[in-house]
């Protein structure tokens, strides 16, 4: 069995998470949760976890003249007692080692990052995720591994048939060899809302990364 962990980075997204794995926060698939925000001082790095007002104060405007990139991206992370906010570093932007996918073993297929309206991985109507249309998900992504993004990328919208690829298109996940602990492969992502979009929500999607072992 292959195992997936993933983590994401808070401090400096320059560096990978094997020169410095304490910029990291690993992911507690059972308790934590992103949030994408404009941030505010309540919904902010440090800050406990903010209550559905703070959140609706702290949404991004829609745009009536152009797209509009969600600033921030926060992990609450429920780790250690009580949880906090941290806001990932580097995220939207030009940088590399944003949002990191550790495979402790090969795997039988590419990993591939999805999105879905719910755990049951069956719909993607949100408006979010392209209210059906998965080519007009708000979600971008683009895999990081080999090289930075790009000034301004555009991304891969993100949501049901659409999906990330996290081995860049290389296929399924090599044995490890003598020197490795685990396959690393990086990502970044990004909401991009359109212009003039005619409905305002507030949409819990799922994002899960899906793969074979042997």
């Amino acid at each position: 069995m292959t195992n997936l962990y993933i983590a994401v980075n808070k401090v400096d997204s320059l560096l990978t998470y094997r020169d410095n794995p304490a910029d990291y926060v690993e992911i507690d698939l059972i308790n934590d949760y992103l949030i994408w925000s404009n941030g505010s001082i309540a919904v902010a790095d440090g800050q406990d976890e903010p209550t559905e007002l703070e959140l609706t104060i702290a949404a991004p405007h829609i745009d009536p003249d152009d797209p509009m990139t969600v600033e921030k991206c926060f992990i609450f992370d429920d780790s250690e007692g009580p949880g906090t906010l941290r806001e990932i570093n580097g995220m939207g932007i030009n940088r590399r080692y944003v949002f990191c996918f550790m495979f402790d073993g090969a795997t039988a297929s590419e990993p591939q990052l999805e999105a879905w309206d719910n755990s049951s991985h069956n719909t993607a109507n949100f408006h979010v995720l392209g209210n059906g249309t998965p080519a007009n998900s708000m979600i971008k992504g683009v895999a990081t591994t080999l090289a930075l993004p790009g000034e301004g990328w555009s991304g891969i919208p993100i949501a049901d048939t659409n999906v990330l690829l996290l081995n860049d298109g290389a296929g399924a996940l090599p044995v490890l060899d003598s020197t490795e602990s685990a396959h690393d492969r990086y990502c970044n992502l990004k909401i991009v809302i359109p212009a003039d979009y005619p409905t305002p929500a507030v949409e819990p999607f799922v994002l899960t990364v899906r793969y074979l072992y042997n």
